[in-house]
């Protein structure tokens, strides 16, 4: 193991010793996964790797930290949505929850999980395919983990709609290896606190950023070139795209509320000539890839049709 990765270990560990709070442990863990990634040189941005042999120490090591991300995870779930009676294992339908932005959000959180995963993976010299497909099974199977413990509780049920979005998202990578036209598509996020969770929400036991739905907008990229002309294609930069994004507003937790709609530009920073400078560098760019920055485009809000800059409801510059 370097000296780099030994301090990185080091730096985690006094994170771990400070927390108290279990989902600071989760985000320690994952954290500590992409740091030791970055900080070895491992080549998210271009997908490539020496196979030649698996690196069993960083398998190792990567084991672990998974181990304790799944655990923390756990644990947090556990106080957070699994007190209470437990029941005999049941289905709830629950389709028209939050207008379906929570099954976009266990889509994008499978993707996101597989991806990282898979990106492990390859830093231990995994082969690329055993990577992508190891990759989203371990993501698939702990959103589905989570889904079997709601079908437990009396109040929650195992939801079809949200096991379903969870194997679309963890599946992406997977199509995506056997369908090379896929690979102009990806999912970003992009999130602002809502005055919900502001005013009332983050008081409550528990409940953290991923519960407002209200703040979130969730967004698939589109990379136009593969649709162009080579003469149309060259003239268009190659970290530019188009992204179509989903959110809600005015939840009032029965289904009802608004649904808002964008179609905005969208920046790939791995793909600009400017990020290439390092490892470390295309690395941290391609991770911010997995978020919507701030773009012009067109938004149907609350039944109006509009034009300006948009991040999420809650951050925009409307003309």
């Amino acid at each position: 193991m370097s000296r780099k990765s030994r301090s990185v270990l080091t730096f985690l560990g006094r994170i771990f010793i400070l927390a108290r709070r279990k989902w600071i442990v989760c985000v320690a863990s994952l954290a500590g996964i992409l740091l030791l990634i970055m900080s070895d040189g491992c080549l998210l941005a271009q997908g490539q790797s020496d196979t030649s042999r698996v690196n069993a120490s960083r398998l190792i090591l990567i084991g672990g930290a998974l181990t304790g991300t799944v655990i923390a995870v756990h644990l947090y779930q556990q106080a957070a949505w699994w007190q209470g009676d437990r029941a005999p294992f049941r289905f709830e339908n629950d389709w028209s929850y939050a207008l379906n932005i929570d099954k976009w959000g266990h889509a994008y959180g499978s993707y996101l999980a597989a991806n990282i995963g898979q990106a492990a993976l390859r830093w231990s010299n995994v082969p690329n395919q055993e990577s992508i497909m190891y990759g989203s099974l371990l993501g698939l199977g702990y959103q589905l983990y989570v889904e079997a413990e709601d079908g437990f509780h009396k109040e929650y049920g195992f939801s079809p709609g949200d096991a379903i979005s969870d194997v679309i998202g963890a599946s992406i990578p997977m199509a995506q290896q056997a369908f090379p036209v896929l690979r102009n598509f990806s999912m970003k996020w992009s999130y602002y606190p809502s005055s919900d969770y502001l005013t009332s929400l983050r008081s409550k036991q528990f409940r953290v950023f991923i519960d407002d739905y209200e703040g979130q907008i969730y967004w698939m990229r589109m990379d136009p070139h593969f649709l162009l002309n080579k003469s149309m294609a060259s003239a268009v930069p190659q970290w530019l795209g188009l992204a179509f994004g989903l959110g809600a507003h005015n939840l009032d937790g029965k289904g009802g509320g608004e649904r808002l709609y964008y179609l905005a530009l969208d920046y790939q920073l791995s793909s600009m000539e400017i990020l290439q400078g390092s490892e470390f560098v295309r690395t941290l760019a391609a991770v911010i890839d997995f978020i919507h920055l701030p773009s012009p485009g067109i938004a149907s809000e609350d039944g109006r049709l509009k034009v300006g800059i948009f991040y999420t409801y809650h951050v925009k510059v409307t003309l």
